[in-house]
């Protein structure tokens, strides 16, 4: 069989299996929303998927999918969210190393050790996705993310590359915000203040830790 293998990758018709999808949920309680005006965004789910696509060269894809007790409302590409309220300002913020020690900021929902910040709170970028940044500050823009809707479901496909080629292997924490007035609302936290999703569980896992 050793052979075999052999005289199958010399004639180059050995295929490399795919890595395991690897699936998390969390489940956000309804209600738990608050804004001083506009649309109170309620997270209800989280679901995150790491994937190998195409099969055989690691993990390059980091997808999670948010479920919110709203239609949700992107702001066009080009714009900022809306001072209606009206309109989703969201953001993932991403602890890579999964250490609360290292990295270059805290959420506001409690996650410390914060190395990335996918960045929907803002102006979309032109061509419709949300700029993930970096550094100090997180000033410092480390590649995009790709928004897109289905009526109260929002998924964010964030390839690797843009979290330093990080295997996927993370701590998250989703906040949903908005602009009525003018001011940045943040209206709900998932998982709420001290914990974070994690996506390194198996399908079926609950996928949350608290800190």
């Amino acid at each position: 069989m050793a052979v075999a293998a052999l005289l199958a990758a010399a004639c180059g018709t050995l295929t490399v299996p795919g890595l395991n999808t690897i699936t998390s949920r969390y489940s956000d309680p309804t209600g738990d929303a608050s804004a001083p005006g506009g649309t109170l965004y309620d997270v209800t789910q989280v679901v995150t998927t790491r994937i190998d696509n195409p099969i055989g060269g690691g993990y390059d894809t980091l997808q999670v999918v948010i479920t919110f007790n709203q239609t949700v409302v992107l702001p066009p590409p080009g714009s900022a969210p809306d001072t209606t309220g009206t309109q989703l300002g969201n953001l993932i913020h991403i602890d890579a190393d999964r250490n609360a020690g290292t990295g270059f900021g805290n959420s506001v929902c409690g996650l410390n050790g914060l190395e990335f910040l996918v960045d929907g709170s803002g102006t979309r970028l032109s061509n419709g996705n949300y700029p993930v940044f970096t550094g100090l500050l997180f000033s410092s823009l480390s590649g995009e993310a790709t928004p897109s809707v289905a009526g109260n479901v929002l998924t964010v496909t964030i390839p690797l590359s843009a979290l330093g080629g990080d295997d996927g292997e993370t701590n998250l924490v989703e906040i949903a915000s908005q602009r009525f007035g003018g001011g940045l609302n943040f209206t709900d936290c998932a998982p709420q203040s001290g914990g974070a999703v994690i996506t390194r569980q198996s399908d079926g896992s609950k996928g949350v830790t608290n800190r």
